[in-house]
């Protein structure tokens, strides 16, 4: 008796036609009169690091060195405006507590479908040639062209529960193998079980995502009966819907632009970076790493690739960020029961490891308990967290350190956590070796700079900014826009 082609493992596949799902081609006609298009010829190994390092918007290159029938698009959702945009939202100021709610509140689910656009070619056994996607070297003194933006996706063999994130994929002369480096999270917890049974792993990258969805890979958290991929599918309102690979055991996502597909070995070793990371610094984890076999990839027509430049302050950081700051923002709020946070963000230019927590405290101590919170998270990325009140900008650097200079009393106000776990790339914190990845242990550190609490009215008052004269005057609207251009 013939199987039906429309179940897998059980799964009725749906043959319907589905409504439009969120895809990164939806989210780029969203943005179309903000996208600068480039159409002079670019070399991505060379050129394209630099290009889109020094853009303060989104961009697509039509024309790649080498690469016809290709296009690559990059920094799309790199300040409060793209992030907005990605959510369907007017205000930029209100990405976190927006994401915030989400988070708390949705969850989606995977779909199987018979077939998706990500199936329309494909590189197959010995057809397969990494080398012919249009991959760039991010920065000078890279141990190669590194793939960036694939959201990794693995599958834990005891349950059977997925995990995405975006992790590092150094190219080798081999087109059908690459390495990658992994930090000791969810995919490496993978990992691990696969080397105890001496099996290879199958694992996937799924490049070219609406952006909520590459957001989402890089939420950290307890998922014991969902994905990355569900997690960012409710956030959008919808269900995901998710093909089977054609050479391994994985589900990947119908509507990306391209999939890679393969094995990593349990044991074999090969050299992989240096890489500039999101800190700017080339070192921090480069050795031995896994050996990634290819055995498969499939792309859409005109297909389109997403590139997430690691240098300087670019995608990289907020992909990362946005989710860390929304789960913050809940946490934070638990503070004594109910504190009230206006605002958390973690700017790129500090590269992850600074948290500014926009707060109104009524009591005493009361910042300092959200400080301790802040830098006792799921994520190792902080190690200074600074509280400011809602009257200091949180997006202005010169406004934070203002705060810190004129409200801050260092003997009473900054604290000192030593013996702290950080993130293995912050090549600042002592590193104690592991087989596999990389840990340091070193200090985190708390910044008050709070007026004093609103229970203490008076002391406040006179830490309360003073206005320049004419603030809020109707009269002199059109003349102000005038003086805030820039010239």
């Amino acid at each position: 008796m013939r199987a039906n082609p429309f179940v897998y493992k059980g799964i009725p596949l749906q043959s319907r036609e589905p409504a439009m799902p969120h895809s990164l081609r939806t989210f780029l006609e969203s943005i179309d009169n903000r996208m600068l298009h480039i159409r002079e010829p670019v070399d991505p190994a060379r050129q394209v690091g630099y290009l889109c390092s020094e853009s303060s918007g989104p961009l697509m290159f039509h024309n790649l060195t080498g690469y016809p029938g290709w296009r690559l698009t990059d920094i799309l959702i790199k300040d409060r405006n793209g992030q907005a945009a990605a959510f369907g939202l007017d205000d930029p100021k209100g990405v976190c507590p927006y994401l915030a709610e989400r988070m708390a509140t949705q969850r989606g689910r995977s779909v199987m479908v018979a077939d998706g656009p990500v199936k329309e070619n494909r590189m197959l056994g010995n057809e397969v040639d990494l080398h012919k996607l249009p991959i760039p070297q991010h920065s000078v003194g890279d141990g190669g062209r590194y793939l960036g933006s694939g959201l990794t996706i693995t599958k834990d063999p005891e349950t059977g529960i997925r995990n995405e994130s975006i992790i590092r994929m150094m190219l080798t002369e081999d087109p059908q193998k690459a390495t990658f480096w992994m930090a000791a999270r969810h995919n490496y917890a993978h990992y691990l079980k696969y080397v105890a049974k001496d099996e290879p792993m199958p694992m996937a990258f799924a490049i070219g995502m609406h952006p909520v969805y590459e957001i989402m890979s890089n939420w950290s958290g307890r998922h014991e009966d969902f994905d990355e991929l569900e997690y960012g599918a409710g956030i959008l309102g919808e269900d995901i819907e998710m093909v089977r690979c054609d050479t391994i055991d994985l589900e990947v996502p119908a509507h990306a632009e391209i999939v890679i597909e393969g094995l990593v070995h349990p044991h074999d070793r090969v050299p992989e970076g240096p890489f500039g990371e999101f800190t700017t610094f080339g070192s921090g984890a480069e050795g031995p790493a896994p050996v990634y076999q290819i055995t498969g990839i499939t792309h859409r027509d005109d297909p389109i690739f997403r590139h997430m430049q690691a240098t300087w302050f670019t995608d990289h950081q907020p992909l990362i960020t946005l989710p860390m700051e929304a789960t913050y923002y809940n946490r934070l709020r638990d503070t004594h029961g109910n504190t009230n946070i206006k605002d958390i963000f973690v700017p790129p230019w500090a590269s992850q490891f600074m948290m500014i927590v926009q707060m109104e405290a009524k009591w005493d101590g009361q910042a300092r308990d959200v400080l301790m919170s802040a830098l006792t998270g799921p994520n190792l990325h902080v190690k200074v967290a600074i509280a400011v009140d809602d009257d200091v900008d949180i997006y202005s650097a010169e406004d934070v350190l203002w705060a810190i200079a004129c409200r801050t009393n260092p003997a009473e106000m900054v604290h000192i956590m030593p013996g702290s776990r950080l993130h293995p790339l912050d090549v600042s914190i002592p590193e104690v070796g592991d087989e596999y990845t990389v840990m340091r242990i070193g200090g985190k550190m708390a910044i008050d700079a709070t007026k004093p609490p609103t229970w203490r009215a008076e002391e406040r008052a006179k830490m309360t900014r003073v206005d320049p004269m004419g603030k809020g005057d109707p009269e002199i609207a059109r003349i102000l826009e005038q003086v805030r251009m820039p010239r």
